[in-house]
């Protein structure tokens, strides 16, 4: 029987490795995607034959217990484990953040099982070599935002964020305000987190990188590579600096995309029409949809809340 944890920071060493097994590009299979959104979710792991399952509460979508696939040497025998688990909790089986080329298999393991797509839920991949040259008439926005914010500043530099920065990044967040709250929970978790990942950068592991303008620091972001895939969890930048937000996504790429980095995933939209827009404009190569899936018939309604 399957043996669930409640997730902290201090299992982030323990279970990094086991990311390293997703053959896919989705930003839940990473330290950061899992890490950040822990408490939202209400996280638990447990480690079955050198396999990693997720447990959470999905809590948009009726607040039902859903697990990730599977990770590591043994996915059909965690799966195994999990229906096993949760007949004996007589809860409903079901799993969250399933991608379309995994909804085939698992849904032919699963007759009848019913499945949800959450559209804002979904990840935004890039090209990697899109995001470094920006060329082309379709980035001549982006481009423009950037020459402008060029010409403003004398002095403008990108720096990898370190110990010796640090105080700075953190000083710069705490005075960060977005242009509009489009979820008041989620931007409270999303903040309280991010101060987290500075507080204790060397636990979560990331890449990092901040903006200068005239020596103050008026953009941030972090990710981290998974194979050929730099996920970046974290972007933010002061919205009165026309730029500054074009500068941090195209230096960011440029400083951390390596050779071996194919494809960026800059998350979801999370519902945000504003964020949708933005994340649109860059012209991803494509939008990863996930899906709830009911595996064995239930009560339960899957709609989104």
């Amino acid at each position: 029987m399957l043996n669930f944890t409640r997730l902290t920071l201090g299992d982030a060493a323990k279970i990094r490795d086991y990311f390293s097994h997703s053959a896919g590009m989705v930003c839940d299979n990473t330290v950061g995607g899992a890490f950040m959104w822990r408490d939202y979710f209400s996280t638990e792991y447990a480690l079955y034959n050198q396999t990693l399952i997720l447990k959470a509460v999905v809590r948009y979508n009726n607040g039902i217990t859903a697990f990730t696939l599977p990770l590591g040497r043994d996915v059909k025998g965690g799966i195994a484990a999990i229906r096993e688990y949760c007949e004996a909790q007589n809860i409903p089986l079901a799993f969250c953040a399933v991608t379309e080329e995994d909804l085939p298999a698992l849904t032919a393991l699963f007759k009848g099982a019913k499945c949800h797509k959450e559209d804002r839920w979904s990840d935004y991949i890039y090209n990697a070599e899109d995001l470094i040259s920006l060329t082309g008439r379709k980035y001549n926005g982006q481009r423009n935002h950037i020459n402008h914010f060029r010409k403003t500043f004398q002095n403008i530099a990108f720096e990898p964020i370190s110990n010796q920065n640090m105080a700075e990044v953190k000083a710069f967040f705490r005075t960060w305000t977005p242009h509009r709250i489009h979820n008041r929970e989620l931007y409270a978790e999303e903040k309280e987190k991010i101060f987290e990942v500075l507080e204790h950068y060397g636990a979560y592991g990331l890449l990092g990188g901040l903006l200068r303008a005239d020596g103050r620091v008026v953009a941030f972001a972090a990710g981290e590579i998974c194979g050929k895939v730099l996920h970046v969890h974290i972007e933010k930048a002061d919205t009165q600096f026309r730029g500054a937000y074009q500068v941090i996504v195209n230096e960011f790429a440029k400083a951390y995309a390596s050779e071996d980095v194919a494809f960026i995933n800059r998350g979801e939209d999370d519902g945000d029409e504003g964020l949708r827009t933005s994340k649109r404009s860059y012209h991803p190569c494509r939008i990863i949809e996930k899906y709830i899936v009911l595996a064995q018939p239930s009560t339960v309604n899957l709609h989104e809340i």
